[in-house]
């Protein structure tokens, strides 16, 4: 069936108003993407509080607050007419914000006034519990380190550091955007499905340091800081960034495949036959200081272009370590017409998101949702959604939809098998885990918990028929293919909204369906250095670090395409029609970068903050009484800076004087203690904690950021699952992952009506297994 292209003005939460209240970037950020994806946001007009200099905030606010209407704080009837009748209230400042309780107290008055059936999606930086009012003072550096994230993310004789310019803040904003449309969705669909939406960016943060850590702790690989590279190499070698001629690559093999690739790259040269050298996966935990060096002389004597050209002529991820100034002039970007101009000329990010449907309305398939089952604790029961994904950021979509009550049916096959089972043999005090080599996998039994497994063989065409079948009795599609590649199947959106025009189709490729880039291939990495914000993360410009372990580009892809995906299911609720959403993971991340570009755009550069921040201070990370123990600290107001100067014995109007006796101060007691002295006053602050306290702390198991799961060959797993609280509770996971074509027989027999003998034929000819 033929498409057309969706407008902002069209898009699918067009005649959706939503007002926000916000004081920092999570809520504003929030609604910018409403607003991408076509709703109405109505903003009562309050100070962003942000990471820019003081100069700059103003067109800050310009970028965020782009298209919304404005309200002000004083006009108490317009603020009333417009809660009467809006579809979801979103607010960042309820239980704390960074103006001395003057965001609380007008968001509480605010909300007292709210018809009481109207969704509220509440932002938090911290909180302590599920209970009403157990916010605890945060910012964006705190909760980096009560997440467990800096623990990954530095030197190991360095600070650990944070996520620059209000980072955490966008990555937040970009989950409660997602919430804020599922909220939407289900207040049409699903009566009693609940009104209290709880977020924290505490919690995010957790969720993809769960996600990722399932790659470290279950192969005895720790959690930690290691440098410029993953830890262990993340499990396959190489993982790292490399320098060049002309500045520095990222180079990302996952299997064993790419990692051959690489050493043909290289000429095959005769390190790479020696004993262990030839497997990915024992360089990377035995052998990675050796050959480090054999890579930087080959990197060192080529530019990164020439490195760049290597890795798509034979098959391995690489991309440049942008800067931001490079990552803005990339022609990839201007041929998909990402960027648009200010009144000034300046670039900024527009939409990550292209949409098309569907160009003529025909009945559409009676979805089987909501069913009888959805409510409160599982909102989703009765969708259907097709996962043609693999890795990371696509199975982290559809787990979160599993995790809200979908069906979700992952095709896979092993003759090309989800690389997250190829991540070997998980470790019991130093013993692999007995059993089939694709099933003792934690890393795919964290992406596809309680998803069933359709063994279907893509590459025939018996196969790709099969599929199509499917998709045709299914609500929504997720895939992360390279582009081209479902197309060449007859698997494209084209063809499978011709059998289904409801259907919802996500497509979220590195850099778009389109474009001079769009085919090189890549993980996390490879994304976050083409997009520049690995060379943002480091100590200073000549220290860099990048974002290895926090592999941020997959779990900020995923909280991007929930977002789409939950405002394309709402439209389709409003007109029947599907919706295709083509998303550039890339994209996504320089979308959540506007400070940076702000900066880079106005003064030519942008600077590597490491822990510091353009407004609150004081705001760092430092050394307490025991070795490698620290405390992040943040003061974001003189208040708070004055309540610091006094808990560390130091003169109140020196800001410089306040830090160096904070520093001694923590010197001589532990991070919990310090914490707990400073949060007493009203001050953020938390200790850096590692794994094991993010996921299994007090916070965490108050919080429910974690299921444990029973797998038949793993045994005990925890889970983490999607971050987001409603009326006092989560979604935990319903069961471990699914064994490889254990769903086959009762899926297409149930689904698609075939018959025992039908499916032995297809089994015989190697279709399905």
């Amino acid at each position: 069936m033929p498409t057309r292209i969706v407008d902002r003005a069209d898009g699918p939460l067009a005649g959706v108003e939503v007002l926000e209240i916000s004081g920092r970037p999570s809520g504003a950020y929030c609604g910018r993407l409403l607003h991408l994806l076509g709703a109405t946001v109505v903003r009562v007009s309050v100070p962003l509080v942000a990471d820019v200099a003081p100069d700059l905030c103003a067109d800050l606010e310009a970028v965020l607050h782009d298209g919304k209407r404005r309200l002000d704080p004083a006009d108490a009837a317009g603020i009333e007419e417009v809660l009467s009748r809006c579809a979801a209230v979103v607010v960042d400042s309820r239980g704390d914000d960074a103006a001395d309780g003057a965001v609380t107290a007008l968001t509480a008055r605010l909300l007292a006034v709210s018809p009481a059936g109207t969704p509220v999606i509440d932002i938090a930086g911290m909180r302590s519990s599920l209970a009403d009012g157990s916010d605890v003072p945060s910012a964006p550096i705190v909760a980096t380190a009560a997440s467990g994230m800096s623990w990954g993310i530095g030197s190991p004789d360095r600070p650990p550091l944070t996520l620059p310019f209000d980072l955490p803040e966008y990555l937040t904003g970009t989950e409660a955007a997602a919430m804020t449309a599922l909220a939407v969705l289900l207040a049409a669909g699903v009566p009693g499905a609940g009104t209290r939406w709880d977020l924290t960016t505490t919690d995010v943060l957790s969720y993809y340091v769960g996600q990722i850590g399932a790659n470290f702790l279950p192969y005895e690989r720790p959690w930690k800081r290691d440098g410029a590279r993953a830890t262990m190499s993340g499990g396959s070698y190489p993982a790292a960034m490399f320098p060049c001629t002309d500045g520095w690559v990222s180079i990302m093999c996952r299997t064993q495949r790419e990692y051959q690739g690489l050493l043909t790259a290289l000429g095959n040269p005769e390190w790479s036959r020696r004993p262990g050298f030839d497997d990915s996966r024992i360089v990377a935990r035995f052998h990675a200081d050796e050959a480090d060096p054999h890579l930087i002389a080959w990197t060192g004597t080529r530019t990164r272009g020439e490195v760049f050209a290597a890795g798509r002529e034979h098959g391995f991820p690489v991309a440049p370590v942008n800067t931001l100034s490079e990552a803005l002039d990339e022609e990839q970007f201007a041929h998909r017409r990402f960027f648009e101009l200010d009144s000034r000329g300046r670039r900024r990010a527009g939409s990550p998101f292209q949409l098309s449907a569907p160009d003529r309305s025909e009945p559409a398939r009676t979805s089987g949702w909501p069913g009888t089952d959805a409510g409160t604790k599982q909102p989703l029961a009765g969708l259907r959604v097709l996962d043609l994904s693999w890795v990371w950021s696509g199975p982290m979509v559809t787990a979160a939809l599993r995790d809200l009550g979908a069906e979700v049916l992952k095709v896979e096959h092993r003759v090309r098998a989800d690389p997250a089972r190829l991540r070997g043999r998980a470790l019991r005090g130093g013993i692999p885990v007995e059993g089939p080599e694709l099933e003792v996998t934690p890393y795919f039994n964290q992406m596809n918990h309680g998803k069933r497994s359709v063994a279907i063989d893509m590459t025939k065409p018996e196969g790709a028929e099969l599929i199509g079948r499917l998709a045709a009795e299914a609500d929504v599609v997720v895939e992360n293919m390279r582009p081209g590649a479902l197309h060449r199947r007859g698997l494209d959106y084209e063809a499978l909204s011709a059998r289904n025009p409801g259907l919802v189709m996500v497509s979220m490729s590195m850099l778009g369906q389109t474009g001079p880039l769009s085919g090189i291939r890549g993980y996390a990495p490879v994304m976050s250095g083409l997009a520049g914000l690995d060379s943002l993360v480091g100590y200073d410009a000549d220290h860099l670090i990048g974002t290895f372990n926090p592999a941020l580009g997959d779990p900020d892809g995923a909280g991007h395409a929930l977002t789409a995906l939950f405002a394309a299911l709402v439209g389709r609720q409003r007109t029947g029609r599907g919706c295709y959403v083509d998303l550039s993971q890339v994209e996504a991340l320089l979308s959540v970068l506007p400070g940076p570009i702000l900066e880079r755009e106005t003064r030519g550069a942008s600077r590597v903050p490491a822990n510091s921040h353009a407004v609150f201070g004081p705001y760092g990370t430092y050394a307490c009484r025991d070795v490698d123990t620290w405390i992040s600290v943040a003061a974001r107001t003189e208040r708070e800076r004055v309540a610091v100067a006094e808990v560390v014995g130091a003169p109140a109007g020196n800001r410089s004087g306040i830090e160096t006796a904070l520093e001694l101060w923590a010197a001589v007691r532990s991070p919990e203690e310090a914490a707990a002295a400073l949060q007493a006053v009203g001050v953020p602050a938390a200790a850096v904690v590692g794994y094991d306290t993010a996921l299994f702390g007090e916070r965490a198991l108050a919080r429910e950021v974690g299921t444990v799961t029973e797998h038949p060959w793993l045994g005990e797993q925890t889970v983490v699952t999607v971050p987001w609280k409603v009326d006092g509770h989560g979604f935990p996971a319903a069961s471990a992952a699914p064994q490889l074509g254990a769903d086959t027989d009762e899926v297409l027999g149930g689904v698609l009506g075939l018959r025992p003998e039908e499916l032995a034929k297809l089994r015989e000819r190697g279709v399905i297994e």
